[in-house]
């Protein structure tokens, strides 16, 4: 026996078989990726049964969660929205549970299946009277018409971002928790009737109208509310209370009508016309910084606001305005200097026009306050 043509045939064997099983491997992977990618698709479907959500989903039309059921959404899924045959904008209706939960690297995304889309390409999300833990964490919500749409219901949002809707958020009768995340470049960023939100290091920017806030208790920590082309904070008798946040560069910075609350440790700069506008609303003011607006710094209408240890300075306008004609109690707030004639000349009422009621600044301050904790 020839060992050489043995060997020769042992080693040619062995390639042809490595080759195969390499064959086979690229094979199997190619198909593995395909399947994958393979978006699967929901015509008008309605989700009878709880359901898990991965890879490429397209929703024709609608889909509805019905009560008994739980969607949920794996990380980077991505979810498209097309018009139906009837040609009515395509939702996501949730009368059970929706859990979507992204990751930093894998964030949900929901947006439109148009090529070129549009704020209003698509319906949004809509919650229906369901008050089960609803949950959207680290994910992205684009081109809508509006984003959420709450109706007596509960939502959770962490790290979730809403851009170029019409309406990012809307909620009536509603529950709303956002922690962290971004509403931006959308006609109205959140909208809130009759509800409660809490609202904690949310990002507002570059909306028309940040907040519209109507007979709703609203909790404000650590907002960042600017470069919105009207009004950062549109409230109407509301019960709120504001913490630590940033009104910059807005038209208006915050706009406050009737209702109770608080405004502490607060920065309103650079907006363009008045910093913060207050209208017949009980409003304590304490540790804010009013700096560098176009008009005045605070404008008050009535209401029996206090005002206690901020800074005022280098407004363009009065530093505060009484276009009321009650008493504005200011007394122990820093002026940007001790001279009283500077003082006075920055401050609108009753020594300007008999129509106006008298601010009580003395005693104030001669030196700048701690504005942080």
């Amino acid at each position: 026996m020839n060992h050489d043509n043995c060997s020769v045939t042992f080693v040619r064997s062995s390639r042809v078989k490595t080759l195969f099983a390499i064959c086979i491997f690229f094979c199997v992977s190619t198909i593995s990726q395909a399947a994958e990618q393979a978006t699967i698709v929901y015509d008008g479907a309605v989700l009878t049964e709880d359901v898990t959500w991965s890879g490429s989903i397209l929703v024709r039309g609608f889909v509805v969660v019905a009560p008994q059921a739980t969607l949920r959404i794996d990380p980077g899924t991505v979810v498209r929205f097309a018009a139906s045959a009837a040609q009515q904008l395509p939702n996501l209706v949730v009368q059970g549970r929706l859990h979507a939960a992204g990751s930093t690297e894998k964030p949900v995304v929901l947006t439109s299946d148009q090529s070129r889309p549009v704020r209003g390409s698509w319906g949004g999300i809509v919650f229906l009277s369901t008050e089960k833990r609803n949950l959207l964490d680290r994910c992205r919500i684009e081109y809508a018409d509006t984003g959420i749409d709450l109706r007596f219901s509960t939502v959770t949002l962490k790290g979730t971002s809403i851009v170029h809707a019409r309406t990012a958020l809307l909620s009536h009768d509603g529950v709303v928790q956002m922690t962290g995340g971004t509403v931006s470049d959308s006609d109205t960023g959140i909208e809130i009737h009759n509800s409660e939100f809490d609202g904690r290091d949310t990002t507002v920017d570059s909306c028309t109208f940040g907040f519209l806030l109507n007979k709703s208790s609203v909790v404000l920590a650590a907002p960042r509310v600017v470069n919105n082309l009207q009004t950062g904070v549109e409230a109407s008798e509301c019960r709120i209370k504001i913490s630590g946040g940033e009104f910059s560069g807005n038209t208006v910075g915050a706009r406050i009508s009737g209702g109770e609350g608080q405004i502490v440790m607060s920065r309103f700069l650079r907006n363009r016309q008045i910093a913060l506008h207050l209208i017949g609303s009980r409003i304590k003011i304490q540790r804010c910084l009013f700096a560098d607006n176009l008009h005045d710094g605070l404008h008050t209408e009535d209401g029996f606001a206090l005002l206690l240890n901020n800074a005022f300075s280098s407004n363009a306008g009065f530093n505060l305005y009484n276009a009321g004609s009650e008493v504005v109690s200011a007394r122990q707030n820093w002026w940007g200097t001790a001279d009283q004639l500077f003082i006075r000349q920055k401050i609108h009422d009753v020594a300007r026009d008999k129509n106006s009621g008298t601010v009580e600044v003395f005693p104030w301050l001669n030196e700048k306050p701690p504005l942080a904790p």
